[in-house]
């Protein structure tokens, strides 16, 4: 079964995110959840532990991923840079996503902006509250796993 890692720090979203793309409410730690796509099949979400945490899994999570969502809740990315460089050396696709954008004044686009600027990848700007930018990410998800 393919699987998609959702990546991030602690706190970053990774669950809501999980959980917004499935539909579910969050009930618990789910860490694996599967999501039946038209045209791809089953795939395996996988929300990872934050690889900012002591003794993070995160390294070997992102062994069997083939395509990731790479969290960034705050300005503070140097970490989501390092880890988007370890992820497309392993072979994986990579979606950057400004996660908590509810949070931001303006919706996170100014901090999209300046991560599309270092990093040179498009970003999706997300709210699990508002769900803002969840269709957004489903397809840019399905665009991808259809590409490889």
């Amino acid at each position: 079964m393919r699987q998609v890692g959702i990546f991030g720090k602690r706190k970053s979203g990774k669950s809501a995110i999980l959980h917004a793309l499935r539909k579910t409410d969050m009930l618990g730690g789910t860490t694996y959840s599967a999501l039946e796509i038209g045209g791809i099949g089953k795939i395996m979400l996988v929300d990872t532990v934050g690889f900012d945490a002591p003794d993070s899994t995160a390294e070997k999570s992102a062994a069997s991923i083939e395509l990731a969502l790479m969290l960034i809740s705050n300005d503070s990315f140097e970490l989501e840079l390092a880890w988007l460089s370890k992820l497309r050396k392993s072979g994986a696709a990579v979606i950057i996503v400004i996660s908590q954008a509810d949070k931001f004044v303006d919706g996170g686009k100014s901090l999209a902006a300046a991560v599309q600027e270092v990093s040179g990848c498009k970003t999706i700007c997300v709210s699990t509250v508002t769900g803002l930018g969840l269709e957004e990410l489903y397809k840019a998800i399905v665009d991808k796993l259809k590409s490889r």
